[in-house]
């Protein structure tokens, strides 16, 4: 998929009154390859920086892993609560990193994936709950999560990418469940 198609596919999602085209995309699963296919093109960005991927100052990370039994015992409204925490979490670390250029760019870029699943996210649960806003303890939920501290700029991206393949991804399939034919 070209890059022009992504970002009409973006507009579209982030639209008001677009819930015909919501339910489209909430039920296409190949919208996070997307996301997927493009953080792993930062990652390897960040890794052909020349300068050292190594921090001043270490940064708190969101687990990421999951746990299919522990997922599977979640509501849906749990399992979003989490997700949503987990990507307000690393917006804010994204945000608040002092790098060199060549890093900055792919942060800069990964803080745009970063909303724009968010957005994503966001529209899906308000569609399969029929106009109904996330729980908003999803804002500040974050520090009830299992994290961990990094020093590696490329652990971000890692982390992206897998709540993109795992917590993601499952959560997407559960809001399918009930609203996609």
């Amino acid at each position: 998929m070209d890059i022009n198609r992504v970002y009409l596919l973006i507009i579209l999602i982030l639209s008001p009154d677009m819930s015909r085209m919501t339910s489209r995309i909430m039920c296409d699963h190949r919208i996070i390859l997307v996301y997927v296919n493009r953080t792993r093109s930062m990652e390897s960005m960040v890794a052909q920086c020349r300068e050292q991927a190594t921090l001043l100052d270490p940064i708190t990370l969101p687990s990421v892993e999951v746990r299919i039994i522990e997922w599977q015992n979640m509501t849906a409204d749990q399992q979003g609560t989490e997700v949503l925490s987990h990507l307000k979490h690393i917006l804010n670390v994204t945000q608040t990193i002092k790098t060199a250029d060549c890093f900055s760019k792919q942060l800069k870029k990964l803080r745009h994936s970063v909303r724009e699943i968010q957005g994503l996210v966001h529209k899906a649960w308000r569609y399969a709950n029929n106009n109904t806003n996330p729980n908003p303890e999803a804002n500040d939920g974050s520090h009830l999560l299992a994290s961990s501290n990094s020093s590696d700029i490329t652990d971000i991206f890692h982390r992206f990418y897998k709540l993109l393949q795992g917590k993601v991804t499952f959560f997407m399939q559960t809001l399918r469940e009930g609203n996609c034919r």
